[in-house]
C-alpha cells in the first residue's frame, strides 16, 4: 500500500466522488409519464422497467464486484470500469429510439451501479481507522443522498425540455471518473489462494437478510405514498414529491451525525433507528395532511439510514480486510432484492387478506418494525456489553 501520509484527504475525495453516483437511479422517475406518451403502444408497466431494470441488475453485479475487488482487479480499475458503464448506460438512451435498446442501456447502467455499490464501504473499512471509518460512512450517506437529489432534480428539469434530455444528467459521472483517475488510492492486488480464501460467516448473511427485509418493509413509502396523498387530497404531485425528498434529507441528517451516534449508541444504533422508522410510519398510517407526511418521511429517513449504515458497519467489521468487499457486496445485493420484491410481496399479502386500503402496507410495515425493534432491544439488554449480539 502506498504511503498514507497526506493522501487520505484525496482518497476520501475520490471515494465520495463515486459515492455521489450511487443513488442516480431516480433520475428518470420524473420522466416516466413523458416517456409513456412517447411510446403510446406500450403499457405503462413496461415503461416502468426503465426505472426498475437498473435496480434488478444491481443485485448480481454487486456480488460480482465483491468477488473481483482487490483480487482479480484493483479497486481503482474496477471503479473506473463501473463509472464507464454508468456513463454508457446512463447517457446512451439519449441517442436511441428503440425502446428495447433503451432497456439494454438501462441494464448497463445497473451493472455499473452494481459494481460500484460495495466498493465505497469496503475501501472505507479497509483504509481507515474505526473512528475515521464511522465518520466517513456517515459522510458517504450524506453525499449519496445529495447525489440522489441532484440527479432527480436534473432529470425533472431536463425532462421539461424533452424526455430524451433526462438521460444527459448522467454526464455528471464524467466528473467522478476524472477524480477517480487522478486521486484514487493505488492498492495492490491481494494474492488469491485456496488456503487464504475468506469464508463468509453466517453473521454476514443474517445481517444482510435483516437489511433486505427492512428494505422490503420501508419500500411502500417510495411506491405508495404519492397515491395515498393524491387520493385523499392531502396535496398534489409536487407536494408528494416534497415528502419523498424529505426522506433523502433525513438520510443526510443521519449521515452527518452517524459517527457520533454510532459511538454513543453502539449496539443500540440499529434498534433505535428502527424505533425512529416506526415513529415515521405512524405518520403514514394515520396522518391526515401533507405536513404530517413530510414530518414522517424525514423521521423515516433519519431512522432507516442510521440502521442501514450501522448494519453495514457490523457486517464489514465481522470479516478480515480481505473479505470486506465480498461482505459489502452481499449486503448491497440483499438490500436491492428487498426493494425489488417489495411490491410483489405486499400484493400477495393484500390478496391473501383481501385488503384494498392504501394505508395497509404502511400499517403492516409499522407492526413489523415495532416487533423487530422490541426483539432487538430485548436481545441487546440481555447481552453483555462487550459480547457480540447473537441473532
Amino acid at each position: 500500500m502506498e504511503n498514507v501520509s497526506g493522501k487520505k484527504p484525496l482518497w476520501i475525495f475520490a471515494i465520495l466522488s463515486f459515492g455521489f453516483l450511487i443513488m442516480a437511479t431516480g433520475t428518470t422517475s420524473p420522466a416516466l409519464a413523458n416517456i409513456s406518451q412517447a411510446y403510446p403502444k406500450l403499457p405503462f408497466s413496461v415503461v416502468v422497467l426503465i426505472a426498475t431494470i437498473p435496480t434488478l441488475l444491481l443485485i448480481p453485479f454487486s456480488l460480482i464486484s465483491g468477488k473481483l475487488a482487490g483480487t482479480v482487479m484493483t479497486y481503482k480499475n474496477l471503479t473506473i470500469v463501473a463509472i464507464v458503464l454508468f456513463l454508457i448506460g446512463g447517457v446512451g438512451p439519449y441517442f436511441i429510439s428503440n425502446f428495447g435498446l433503451i432497456l439494454v442501456m438501462r441494464g448497463i447502467l445497473g451493472a455499473g451501479l452494481g459494481i460500484m455499490s460495495p466498493l465505497g464501504g469496503a475501501l472505507t473499512l479497509t483504509l481507515f481507522e474505526p473512528k475515521e471509518a464511522e465518520n466517513l460512512m456517515g459522510a458517504g450517506v450524506v453525499v449519496g443522498n445529495i447525489g440522489g437529489i441532484v440527479f432527480q432534480l436534473l432529470g425533472g428539469i431536463f425532462c421539461a425540455v424533452n424526455w430524451r434530455f433526462t438521460f444527459l444528467a448522467y454526464f455528471l459521472g464524467a466528473v467522478s471518473l476524472i477524480i477517480v483517475i487522478l486521486f484514487f488510492p493505488k492498492l495492490p492486488l491481494t494474492a488469491k489462494s485456496n488456503s487464504e480464501k475468506v469464508k463468509m460467516p453466517a453473521y454476514v448473511y443474517i445481517w444482510s437478510s435483516i437489511y433486505g427485509i427492512l428494505m422490503l418493509l420501508v419500500y411502500p413509502m417510495f411506491t405508495g405514498m404519492s397515491s395515498l396523498i393524491l387520493t385523499n387530497h392531502y396535496g398534489n404531485a409536487a407536494g408528494a414529491g416534497v415528502a419523498l425528498t424529505m426522506f433523502t434529507v433525513g438520510g443526510m441528517i443521519a449521515g452527518a451525525i452517524f459517527g457520533t451516534a454510532f459511538r454513543m449508541l453502539s449496539k443500540f444504533t440499529i434498534p433505535i433507528g428502527i424505533v425512529l422508522t416506526s415513529v415515521g410510519f405512524i405518520f403514514f398510517a394515520y396522518g391526515t395532511n401533507l405536513i404530517l407526511f413530510i414530518i414522517g418521511a424525514t423521521i423515516v429517513g433519519i431512522g432507516f439510514s442510521l440502521s442501514g449504515t450501522a448494519i453495514m458497519m457490523q457486517v464489514g467489521r465481522s470479516v478480515p480486510a480481505s473479505g470486506t468487499a465480498v461482505a459489502m457486496s452481499i449486503v448491497m445485493a440483499f438490500m436491492s432484492i428487498g426493494g425489488f420484491v417489495s411490491g410483489f410481496v405486499f400484493a400477495f399479502i393484500e390478496k391473501i387478506f383481501n385488503m384494498t386500503s392504501l394505508r395497509f402496507p404502511f400499517e403492516f410495515s409499522l407492526v413489523c418494525f415495532i416487533i423487530y425493534a422490541v426483539i432487538h432491544l430485548v436481545v441487546n439488554f440481555k447481552t453483555p456489553k462487550k459480547q457480540k449480539v447473537s441473532i
